[in-house]
C-alpha cells in the first residue's frame, strides 16, 4: 500500500450544520485572525497534508452560520501560520475574472512557498450570477464551457513569466528577458485577456488544480479530482472513472464523527441533530471510535491518492484526529505526512509542469 496525504476541510466550525453550538468559541470568532492562525497551526502540526477552504454555500443548503471569509485570502493568511500543509482554497470559475484569479492564486503559492492549490467550482445559479451583476447561464453545458475557459486562461497566465525571465542585468540595464515574458492572448466565450500576469511564475510552475467530480470538458485541465459518494463502492467507482478520464490523482471526501467527550459517535451525532438535522448527502460518512474510523479509511486508501476529512465539529474532532486517528493510519502504512520544504505537487508526486511558451519556442 502506498502512503497518501490525508487532509481536512475547514468549513466554518465543522461539517455538521450545528457545529457552532458545541465549538469552543462564539461564531463571531470565526473571523478573528487569532483563531484562524491557531487552527491552521494545529492542522499543520497534526501531520495532515492539506487543508481546503470552501466558499460560502447557497443559503438554501448551507450550515446554520452562513457568513464566511474569502477562501483565497484566508488561505494566503494561513500561509504565515503553517510550514508544511497544502493550502487549497475554493473559487468558483463561473462569472469569475481569470486575470484576477490567476494573480490571487499565484500570490498564495508565493506566500506559501509552493504549497498552493485551487479547488475549482463550476456552479451557476441566480445567487452566484447576481454577485457578479450578471444573469445565470441558460444551461449547464454553457457553464461548463466557461469553467473550462477560465481554468485554461488562469493556467496560461501563470506561464506568461518563464522561470528564468528575471535576469537583473545591471550592466545591460535589463531587469527582464523580454523573450521570456509573454502576452497571454486568451479569448473565451465570455472574456478576452491580452497581457501577462502581474507576478513571476508560481514556485510550483502551476498550482495544483482540483475539481469536484470534474466534468469531461474540464478533466484535461485538472490535477486532482475530488470524488464523493454515499458508500465506499460509489467513491471507488467515481475514483476509477476520474482516473479513466485522465485526471492524474483522486482524493476521496469523507465526513467523520468520532467518539469524544465521553459520548459515542452515535450519541454525539444524535445531540447535534437535535438542534439542526444533518441529512445524509453525497459524501461518505463514517461514525465511530478512532479505531473504527481509521480502519475504514485504511480500506478506502487502497483506491485513491488522498483523503479529505470533513469533521463534524472541528474543535472536538481535530484533536482526536491528531492524537488517535492519524497515528493509526501511520502504523497501517497509509499516512503520508508532509515534509518541511515540500510543495503540494511533491505530496501528490505530480511533476512540475513545463511552461507552454517555453515549449512553443523549443518547437520553432
Amino acid at each position: 500500500m502506498s502512503r497518501i496525504p490525508i487532509g481536512i476541510d475547514l468549513e466554518g466550525d465543522g461539517a455538521h450544520p450545528a457545529a457552532w453550538r458545541v465549538s469552543h468559541h462564539s461564531p463571531a470568532e470565526l473571523f478573528d485572525p487569532r483563531l484562524i492562525a491557531a487552527r491552521i497551526a494545529a492542522v499543520d502540526a497534526a501531520g495532515l497534508g492539506f487543508a481546503t477552504f470552501p466558499e460560502r454555500q447557497d443559503a438554501a443548503s448551507g450550515p446554520d452560520v452562513l457568513a464566511a471569509l474569502d477562501p483565497i485570502e484566508t488561505a494566503s493568511f494561513a500561509a504565515a501560520s503553517s510550514t508544511r500543509i497544502g493550502l487549497v482554497p475554493t473559487a468558483n470559475a463561473i462569472h469569475a475574472e481569470p486575470y484576477h484569479l490567476a494573480n490571487q492564486l499565484s500570490t498564495l503559492d508565493w506566500a506559501s512557498q509552493g504549497r498552493g492549490g485551487w479547488l475549482v467550482r463550476a456552479v451557476d445559479s441566480a445567487e452566484v450570477a447576481s454577485g457578479y451583476g450578471r444573469a445565470p447561464h441558460a444551461d449547464g453545458a454553457t457553464a461548463v464551457r466557461e469553467a473550462r475557459d477560465v481554468v485554461g486562461a488562469v493556467r496560461r497566465l501563470w506561464d506568461t513569466w518563464e522561470d528564468d525571465v528575471l535576469i537583473a542585468d545591471a550592466a545591460g540595464d535589463r531587469f527582464l528577458d523580454l523573450d521570456r515574458w509573454h502576452y497571454a492572448d486568451v479569448v473565451g466565450e465570455s472574456f478576452s485577456i491580452k497581457g501577462p500576469g502581474l507576478l513571476p511564475r508560481p514556485p510550483q510552475g502551476q498550482l495544483v488544480v482540483w475539481a469536484e467530480e470534474a466534468h469531461g470538458a474540464l478533466a484535461p485541465l485538472v490535477d486532482v479530482a475530488v470524488v464523493t459518494g454515499p458508500s465506499d463502492r460509489w467513491v471507488i467507482a467515481r475514483a476509477r472513472a476520474a482516473a479513466e478520464a485522465g485526471i492524474p490523482r483522486t482524493v476521496a471526501s469523507v465526513e467523520i464523527v468520532l467518539a469524544a467527550e465521553g459520548l459515542s459517535a452515535a450519541e454525539r451525532l444524535h445531540a447535534l441533530d437535535a438542534s439542526t438535522p444533518w441529512p445524509a448527502g453525497e459524501r461518505l460518512r463514517i461514525a465511530g471510535s478512532p479505531a473504527h474510523v481509521a480502519s475504514r479509511l485504511t480500506a478506502l486508501a487502497v483506491h485513491v491518492d488522498g483523503i479529505r476529512l470533513h469533521p463534524a465539529v472541528i474543535d472536538v474532532d481535530l484533536p482526536i484526529i491528531a492524537s488517535d486517528v492519524l497515528p493509526r493510519l501511520d502504523d497501517a502504512g497509509v499516512l503520508r505526512a508532509p515534509a518541511s520544504g515540500e510543495t503540494l505537487r511533491d505530496q501528490f508526486e505530480l511533476a512540475r509542469p513545463a511552461n507552454v511558451f517555453a515549449l512553443a519556442r523549443e518547437e520553432r
